[in-house]
């Protein structure tokens, strides 16, 4: 279309061109034309195919590539490429430096994880790792410390412990069942029972450990253990033995089928009589089957420390053995025996007998009743009374009372051990004679509070020093807790309890001038290097002056000789004792049994020699017959420390000072 203002000549060139190189454009990738090879060759170009400029190639580029198409009628728009801009920022192929930075940091953080992860295993998890390792291929065992030994005061063995073994069986490992446990029932000489449940073990094989036989001997187990029997296991541990059989049973205790203390001694010195255990390992192949030659000791087990006791084991046996033949031949209940080194405390036997029903006869038993039991000491209390009121000054062995057979106090009417008419007994006389009513005189001179007082001062109403397992405390009330007749009662050892071990120290204050000393049984301990730790002297306590107690040595002296302990005598040796005869209480609340008979507990203690004591001894005799004339302290407990008196000078070496005599 031509315009008619002279200017369509130059739009229709522009036109031209640009379908000129609309179309040179389109062609391109396809094969050049005629035209175009021969300008080619020629070296020719026309105005219209010259080469050009960079502005004007530039503004070509922003044009569309597709020529455009006319059709008659018809003119289509012209279509145009998105600005460069926005195709950079579609298709801009990004920085290789930052793409390097990126790997290299996730690179690092992988690495970084691997090695935490290696440093893990190798620190934190590493015990775990060689445990389970080691478990596929490995079974370890524990090795029992030996346990201490206990001695005597002179070395002697009282209890310890010997080799022995375990023989155990893994049911699902056992190789013809029958056999095996008739094998090892010839060599253990193993129960009916036994022999039954383990073949029923077997058959079933729920289980992989089942105990055969506990504590068997050593040589018995090495039998087995050569056998190399399958599915059998043979396991080194101990024994707890007594090489003078019951001797110290009392006092030592017992332990249980693992070596551990349950009773007496053996209870109390648990930690120091168990040592540290080790352990030991062995190899096992696929099947479960130990490697011979393959048990290694990966740690050393440490002994446990000995104890060294103040006991002799030799005046221990005599003191059991006189228990026990004075108990049958009179038929009690039992007894329980106690022998005090005066100056020091130290026990040197402590005893306790009584019948088992069970088997039908007297036996030492493994329980210490001498500190467990306690029970009213009877007339034995009247010289702590005496004592007391001597060292206050409120009496002397001469300061005399009239004396009722019997008087009433409170609600009750109390009474001497026999009629009599009223009489002036000296304070010597109602102590040699075991008056109660003059013994109530006596006290109310101190009142009731400083008497209590006393009696705490000799060591009632709290436990000893000893703290043996079990050991009782006894009963010593408050006076202002007393009621009715107990407030006088306790004067001569009704209404309040001690256990032998307590009232054995009581009378030894009297024997060692006045000073109490607290009961000691363990003389020191030994370590496994032989290091010897020896124990804390007794404790000591002024209760009484050292007049009053040999004051009341004169008038115990004169009991034995001519009062209620005659049968205490020992020919040639000055002896000063006590006895007492009390009523023991029933289930029933009462004195009374089943029967309707009284109860009785009857005692003696004494020392010797009267003028200068070593040793001191208490007798108790635990429900002697009643209706007999043993039922007494006097007949029951008095003859068995006269019978002990004799070993007791042999092995301690008592001499009597010269020109001391008995009773003559």
């Amino acid at each position: 279309m031509v315009s008619h203002d002279g200017g369509s000549f130059v739009v229709k060139k522009v036109a031209k061109k640009s379908a000129s190189r609309t179309h040179g454009r389109s062609a391109r990738g396809r094969a050049p034309g005629r035209a175009t090879r021969e300008r080619a060759k020629n070296g020719k170009t026309s105005a219209t195919h010259q080469k050009p400029s960079a502005k004007r190639k530039s503004s070509r580029r922003a044009e569309h590539r597709t020529p455009m198409r006319r059709s008659k009628g018809i003119r289509r728009s012209r279509v145009t490429a998105p600005p460069p801009e926005a195709r950079a920022s579609r298709f801009r192929p990004g920085s290789p430096r930052r793409r390097l930075i990126a790997a290299l940091v996730v690179m690092s953080l992988v690495m970084l994880a691997i090695v935490a992860r290696v440093a893990f295993l190798q620190t934190t998890e590493a015990e775990t790792l060689r445990s389970a390792g080691a478990d596929q291929w490995t079974r370890s065992y524990d090795i029992a410390a030996q346990r201490g030994t206990v001695f005597d005061r002179h070395g002697n063995e009282l209890a310890m412990s010997v080799p022995a073994v375990s023989v155990s069986i893994n049911p699902k490992l056992v190789e013809n069942g029958p056999a095996t446990i008739q094998l090892l029932d010839d060599l253990l000489e193993l129960p009916d029972a036994t022999t039954a449940e383990l073949l029923d073990e077997i058959e079933s094989k729920d289980r992989g450990f089942v105990y055969v036989a506990r504590q068997a001997d050593a040589a018995v187990g090495d039998q087995i253990s050569s056998m190399r029997l399958a599915g059998v296991n043979v396991d080194r541990e101990s024994r707890r033995e007594m090489p003078g059989g019951d001797t110290g049973r009392s006092v030592i205790g017992r332990t249980n089928i693992d070596g551990e203390g349950i009773a007496g001694l053996e209870l109390q010195y648990d930690d120091v009589l168990t040592g540290s255990g080790g352990s030991r390992s062995r190899e096992v192949a696929p099947n479960g089957r130990s490697i011979p030659g393959s048990e290694t000791v990966t740690e050393q087990p440490i002994a446990g420390d000995d104890l060294v006791l103040t006991l002799d084991r030799s005046i221990q046996f005599s003191t059991e053995q006189v228990l026990l033949e004075k108990v049958s031949e009179i038929g009690a209940r039992g007894a329980t025996a106690i022998v005090i080194e005066t100056k020091t405390g130290e026990i040197l036997s402590m005893a306790s007998v009584r019948l088992d029903a069970v088997a039908g006869e007297y036996q030492v038993t493994s329980g210490n009743f001498a500190a467990v039991d306690a029970y009213e000491p009877g007339s034995v209390a009247k010289v702590i009374t005496v004592a007391s009121a001597l060292s206050e000054g409120l009496v002397t062995p001469d300061t005399s009372y009239e004396v009722p057979w019997r008087k009433q106090y409170y609600d009750d009417l109390l009474k001497d051990s026999h009629q009599h008419p009223n009489e002036w007994m000296s304070v010597s006389q109602i102590l040699i004679e075991s008056s109660n009513i003059g013994t109530i005189m006596v006290q109310q001179e101190m009142g009731r509070a400083l008497h209590r007082d006393y009696m705490s001062a000799f060591g009632l109403g709290e436990k000893t020093a000893l703290d043996f397992p079990g050991e009782s405390p006894g009963i010593l009330k408050e006076s202002k807790d007393l009621w009715g007749s107990e407030r006088v009662t306790v004067a001569y050892g009704q209404g309040v309890s001690s256990t032998s071990l307590q009232l054995a120290g009581a009378i030894n204050t009297i024997a060692n001038g006045g000073t109490y000393v607290a009961p000691k049984l363990v003389k020191a301990t030994v370590g496994p290097d032989g290091s010897v730790t020896e124990a804390a002297p007794a404790e000591e306590r002024r209760v009484v002056s050292e007049e009053a107690a040999a004051q009341t040595r004169a008038m115990m002296r004169e009991v034995v000789c001519r009062g209620t302990a005659t049968r205490a005598q020992v020919d040639g040796l000055s002896i000063a004792g006590k006895t007492g005869t009390a009523f023991k209480a029933a289930d029933n609340g009462t004195y009374f049994n089943e029967n309707g008979e009284r109860i009785y507990y009857a005692s003696f203690v004494g020392f010797f020699p009267a003028d200068d004591p070593e040793v001191t001894v208490l007798v108790s005799v635990d429900e002697p017959p009643a209706g007999t004339n043993d039922r007494f302290g006097g007949t029951a407990a008095a003859p068995v420390f006269a019978e002990l008196a004799p070993t007791l000078i042999h092995e301690l070496g008592i001499r009597p000072a010269a020109g001391t005599t008995g009773c003559e």
